[in-house]
C-alpha cells in the first residue's frame, strides 16, 4: 500500500491547469485584496448602527425614547417606595412583604 501523503504529493505534481488565467486576473485579484483590507473596523455590526445615530433624525428619536424609559422607570422606583413608607408609617414594626 502506498504512502497517502506521497500519493498526495505524486497527484499534485502532476496536476496542470487546463486554461490560462485572463489578462487582468491578477489586477483584479489585488484589487479585491486591496478593497477587503481597506474595510477597517468601522465595517464591523457594532459600528453600523453606531454611525446611523449620526442622523439627526435618529439620534433624536433615540435621546426621546431614553428619556421617556428613565422617566418610566424613575416613576416606577418612586411609587413603589411610596407604598413602602406608607406601608411603614402603618405599622412601622412590621418588615413590608409585598410584591413588585
Amino acid at each position: 500500500m502506498m504512502n497517502p501523503e506521497k500519493q498526495l504529493s505524486d497527484l499534485l505534481q502532476e496536476w496542470t491547469t487546463p486554461t490560462e488565467p485572463r489578462s487582468g486576473f491578477n489586477r483584479s485579484v489585488w484589487a479585491r485584496i486591496e478593497a477587503a483590507e481597506s474595510n477597517g473596523p468601522m465595517d464591523l455590526p457594532f459600528f453600523s448602527w453606531l454611525q446611523q445615530l449620526a442622523v439627526p433624525r435618529i439620534a433624536a428619536t433615540c435621546v426621546a425614547v431614553a428619556l421617556f424609559g428613565g422617566i418610566l422607570v424613575g416613576g416606577m422606583q418612586a411609587r413603589s417606595s411610596e407604598e413602602e413608607r406608607y406601608l411603614l408609617s402603618l405599622k412601622p414594626f412590621a418588615s413590608v412583604t409585598h410584591s413588585r
